[in-house]
């Protein structure tokens, strides 16, 4: 169905909501036009983030984002507002809007960034991921020579190490618990890798870099990875938060006092312009410093994000990333 049809059947799209704890419905919502800046999108695949499934889940409240889940999409451009001037109808764009999980949604044209139109491999060019890991690398100042350590090798912080000036770090370790995913990280670029249920993390890090590093990215979103790091670092050294914890956290700052951390908050919401970072991801995935071929590893048509989310949420071992597929359309 394309969106003539829609348009003749009253401008409808189906669009995803949670309905309370872990159950999806599909609402016909209204096809508005596109606004000044605005753009009205056809999505063609959006990207499963920790966000969906912590919303799903019960684990984060936000009702804002269960009337309107998904934000990483990519799509085809259907209808521009009339203050669009880059982007044009046909093009294909990755985005960072709110909504993504509908057949159509609308989107800021300054939250997109075009992509190939002429591709096979479309699912690696979900870029909102990456234009996070740019906004985190960005903040965390990472400079030559420096003894760098990245906690919690999932989907998110493997793209860390992809993204890592790795030629430039003496000592790039990372640790997981998971021996298929820390071989991965071997294979981005990572010097060493500790298995956290095998050894004794903290004491194998000094043992590498005596006297501690000098930034640790924690990426695992647990407790005790926070507990990790600010014992591994050296004084003076930097802990950039870029997991997500979602449940409240409690934590000996008096460390952080006494050894004179640098602790940042490395979240997308801290940057200057998530616009820009969106650009430089999509210029960074045609350069080949990140490739998700080998980390999106579940795929799902649109009407299974039920079934998706409730794989995802219990799947967490070796499945990096899922993503929806919308197939409804020639």
């Amino acid at each position: 169905m394309n969106l003539k049809n829609y348009k003749k059947e009253g401008r409808k799209s189906k669009a995803a909501v949670f309905k309370n704890q872990k159950k999806i419905i599909f609402e016909n919502k209204n096809i508005h036009d596109p606004q000044d800046y605005q753009i009205l999108i056809r999505m063609e695949m959006c990207g499963i983030c920790q966000y969906d499934i912590k919303c799903f889940s019960g684990k984060q409240e936000d009702s804002r984002y269960a009337s309107a889940p998904g934000h990483e999409g990519v799509g085809i451009v259907e209808v521009v507002g009339d203050r669009v001037k880059s982007i044009k109808k046909g093009n294909r764009v990755a985005t960072v809007e709110f909504g993504a999980f509908s057949e159509f949604y609308i989107a800021d044209s300054r939250k997109a960034a075009k992509i190939p139109e002429d591709i096979d491999d479309l699912e690696i060019w979900i870029a909102e991921p990456i234009a996070c890991i740019v906004n985190a690398l960005r903040l965390a100042k990472v400079e030559p020579g420096d003894n760098v350590v990245v906690i919690g090798c999932g989907y998110m912080g493997l793209l860390i190490i992809q993204g890592l000036p790795k030629e430039f770090l003496p000592n790039l370790v990372a640790i997981d618990i998971n021996d298929y995913r820390l071989s991965l990280a071997k294979k981005f670029g990572a010097i060493y890798t500790i298995n956290s249920l095998i050894d004794d993390p903290v004491q194998a890090v000094l043992d590498i870099v005596q006297g501690g590093v000098d930034i640790v990215i924690e990426a695992a979103g647990v407790t005790a990875t926070l507990d990790y790091a600010t014992k591994m670092l050296k004084t003076g050294g930097r802990l950039c938060i870029f997991g997500h914890h979602a449940n409240f956290v409690k934590i000996n700052t008096g460390i952080w006092h006494m050894k004179g951390l640098e602790v940042l908050n490395t979240t997308p919401f801290l940057s200057k312009d998530f616009g820009k970072d969106l650009s430089n991801a999509v210029d960074l995935i045609k350069r080949k410093i990140f490739n998700q071929k080998e980390l999106i590893t579940n795929r799902y048509k649109f009407f299974d994000l039920q079934k998706a989310l409730e794989e995802t949420s219990k799947n967490q071992g070796e499945n990096l990333k899922a993503v929806i597929i919308n197939n409804n359309f020639p």
